[in-house]
């Protein structure tokens, strides 16, 4: 679904209220993985609040084995997929690794593949590169960051939202919608072939 201020799009545009109403638990229905599903709704909720110009599609179902991306993101400054994780416990950071609760995760690897994805997919869409960073917002219980990924820009779902805005403008309206309008056509991710990881989530 998208959400985002145009609605001139094949997918009907989400009003920033909606998003509020499911965060607040309004007319929301049962999600098979709470955890996961909370994640996503905090995180829905904060992209709401970007600004006009942007536009944000989530659950975009890539490819035929069930995979999706949880957020894709695409404004002014780029385009984005975020990968949500909702986690109990403690969360470190590190330059080329994340461990949960001391464990080592995929979580940076599944990011970089399912951002290297979105770029194959949509670059091939409209003809010309498309550069798509990879993004993980992770709510947990504590943090430890020693120093974050080159590739990978991770933290937590607010702070997501202000970096993004913070990066240089390097679309223009047109590229914008344009970027928007394949996006919103299944096609664009329907004869995907997955990296190893890419887009599970």
């Amino acid at each position: 679904m998208l959400v985002g201020r145009h609605r001139s799009t094949a997918r009907i545009a989400e009003p920033v209220r909606t998003l509020l109403a499911r965060f607040l638990g309004a007319h929301v229905r049962q999600p098979a993985r709470p955890r996961g599903a909370d994640g996503e709704r905090v995180t829905g909720w904060w992209l709401g609040r970007l600004p006009d110009g942007w536009h944000v599609i989530k659950d975009v179902p890539v490819g035929d084995a069930g995979a999706n991306i949880d957020h894709l993101v695409i404004g002014p400054r780029g385009v984005f997929t975020i990968n949500t994780r909702n986690l109990t416990g403690k969360v470190w950071v590190g330059p080329k690794s994340i461990l949960h609760n001391r464990r080592r995760t995929d979580f940076l690897a599944n990011a970089s593949a399912e951002a290297r994805l979105a770029s194959r997919l949509l670059s091939a869409a409209i003809g010309r590169p498309v550069e798509v960073r990879g993004v993980l917002a992770i709510l947990c219980d504590d943090w430890t960051v020693k120093q974050r990924p080159a590739d990978v820009y991770v933290d937590a779902t607010r702070g997501v939202k202000d970096w993004m805005l913070r990066q240089p403008a390097i679309l223009r309206p047109h590229e914008v919608i344009e970027l928007v309008a394949a996006a919103s056509k299944p096609g664009t991710w329907t004869e995907a072939r997955l990296d190893p990881g890419a887009a599970r989530t």
